[in-house]
């Protein structure tokens, strides 16, 4: 049956050094084939949110926060391009002066703590609804 799906992107690819455009590349080839497979599935693409330094040592990982806002271009235009709804959770998520998640929202860089769960709820939950 159709249903709505919002693609998460991983950390994995973003710190082992993918350059941004082949990230978008391969998250474009996802959601083609979505489409072909369900044409009636709703998709929407979520930007992505950067996770902090000591997340990332922590996990083995080399920070690489600072491309997050190149990939984050390439999904705007991955949407344009096939029609489809794109939510800007980095602008309403990340510190200004430091590029990275807002203390307000995590306490790890990566996993929201309630206060970020209620905000993300809030910035999605106006799409759920849609048909």
């Amino acid at each position: 049956k159709p249903a709505k799906i919002f693609l998460l992107i991983g950390i994995n690819d973003v710190s082992r050094g993918t350059p941004a455009d082949t990230i978008v590349y391969r998250i474009g080839m996802i959601v083609r084939k979505i489409k072909t497979d369900s044409p009636k599935t709703k998709l929407y693409l979520q930007s992505v949110l950067p996770v902090t330094d000591h997340y990332n040592m922590f996990k083995g990982h080399t920070s690489r926060w600072q491309v997050i806002p190149e990939i984050n271009k390439g999904l705007v235009r991955l949407a344009e391009k096939e029609g489809l709804t794109y939510i800007d959770l980095y602008s309403h998520f990340i510190d200004g002066q430091t590029g990275k998640m807002s203390t307000a929202y995590t306490n790890d860089g990566l996993h929201l703590l309630g206060k970020g769960y209620l905000k993300w709820v809030e910035i999605v939950k106006p799409y759920i609804g849609k048909k």
